[in-house]
């Protein structure tokens, strides 16, 4: 018997600030849609969906475009305890290493990452992937270090 997903629904990054990290979400384009926290015995039967320990967390759902059924990103507070660790820094480890967002004109993108004052991780290279015309590609880190990159003429890849 198949599972039969119909769609991804959201990615949740842990976040060590969530008021710092809904502001750098929000100057990418990112809407918030719902602020909350997971205590009590939402949080606890949550955690234990997980097989995980309670703790409680500050969150937020955020949208990036306006149809409902845009995929959301989930920011996590935890709160004790707090937040810990680094997200992960090569891309060859094993998990979710980056979150990828397309683009219509990377080089607008790119000059307005640079306006922010947010580093890119290199420069924007341009390429010609499998079956494609012209793509080109950058990334950056969130405040926490999470690895986003940003891409474009890679749309025949999706099918």
């Amino acid at each position: 018997m198949a599972v039969n997903l119909n769609r991804l629904y959201h990615v949740n990054i842990n976040v060590s600030d969530l008021e710092r990290s809904i502001a750098f979400y929000e100057k990418l384009g990112f809407k918030v849609t719902a602020r909350f926290r997971m205590d009590g015995d939402l949080g606890e039967r949550t955690a234990k969906a997980f097989g995980a320990t309670f703790n409680p967390i500050e969150a937020a759902f955020l949208r990036l475009g306006d149809q409902p059924g845009s995929m959301l990103i989930d920011l996590c507070q935890y709160i004790d305890p707090p937040t810990h660790g680094t997200p992960v820094r090569q891309l060859d480890h094993a998990g979710m290493v980056r979150l990828a967002f397309h683009v219509d004109n990377i080089e607008d993108a790119y000059q307005g990452i640079a306006d922010m004052g947010i580093e890119t991780l290199g420069p924007l290279q341009f390429m010609t992937p499998p079956g494609g015309t012209r793509s080109g590609v950058f990334a950056f880190y969130d405040p926490d270090g999470t690895i986003l990159e940003v891409l474009t003429g890679v749309e025949h890849m999706a099918g």
